[in-house]
């Protein structure tokens, strides 16, 4: 009957560690999957208002990245929907953030392309927390 006992405990503690995530699975792509399901106005609304913040934009400025923005949503949407194997998906994705990234370089001017290279990491921590703080009704 001890050793029975000693067993339940010991399985009792062990099933918290046994319900973690893999290594590989820690986190993994759960901002994008979550902000995947904003709609994509409220993807280019936050991230006009931390490039604003940052970059000091023009108007015209902001309405070309709005319309970059836009046409991206679109892209993106169309490209999760694509019946492809995950490793041509991946690549495909990456190709589609580069192109959007050379859409934005070329809206920007050099100083303001110079400040984003700087601040880089800093403008995408910003854009996260705004998309995170971003009211789950509001979709």
């Amino acid at each position: 009957m001890k050793s029975f006992t000693v067993l339940a405990i010991a399985l009792i503690i062990s099933l918290p560690a046994l319900a973690q995530p893999r290594n590989g699975d820690r986190g993994r792509n759960t901002d994008r999957e979550m902000f995947r399901d904003l709609p994509p106005e409220v993807r280019a609304e936050a991230h006009l208002a931390v490039f604003d913040q940052y970059l000091d934009l023009s108007d015209t400025q902001e309405e070309q990245i709005k319309e970059i923005d836009e046409v991206f949503a679109l892209k993106g949407k169309e490209l999760r929907e694509e019946k492809v194997n995950r490793m041509k998906k991946m690549a495909m994705s990456k190709e589609l953030r580069d192109e959007h990234q050379k859409e934005i370089h070329g809206v920007l001017t050099k100083e303001q392309y110079a400040i984003y290279l700087d601040k880089k990491e800093a403008i995408e921590y910003d854009i996260r927390q705004r998309l995170k703080d971003h009211p789950k009704g509001d979709n």
